[in-house]
């Protein structure tokens, strides 16, 4: 299994914006092959900042997943609306 966080921090007056995108990624992501669990955290001591959970099968799906039309549109149409770069981490877990 593989395990993804990706931590964003969004523009002050940009969250709602930000949070009505990530859900259409949530919904469409969900019903991919592979996808195990895909979850937007708000962090309760700064309302800007996110991070996205995710489990995937394998890597081949996390792979498939990151050249989707909705996870393509999704990097384009939260650029804007981020404070600054993305900050992604991997996981492998064992067993």
């Amino acid at each position: 299994m593989i395990i993804v966080t990706a931590m964003m921090h969004v523009k002050n007056g940009k969250k709602d914006a930000f949070i009505l995108e990530a859900k259409d990624l949530i919904s469409a992501t969900r019903k991919e092959e592979g996808c195990i669990n895909y979850n937007l955290l708000a962090n309760i001591e700064d309302e800007n900042a996110f991070v996205m959970l995710e489990q995937w099968k394998d890597i081949e799906s996390l792979n498939n997943h990151m050249k989707t039309d909705q996870f393509l549109q999704f990097e384009v149409t939260i650029e804007p609306l981020l404070a600054k770069g993305v900050d992604i981490r991997s996981y492998s877990v064992d067993g």
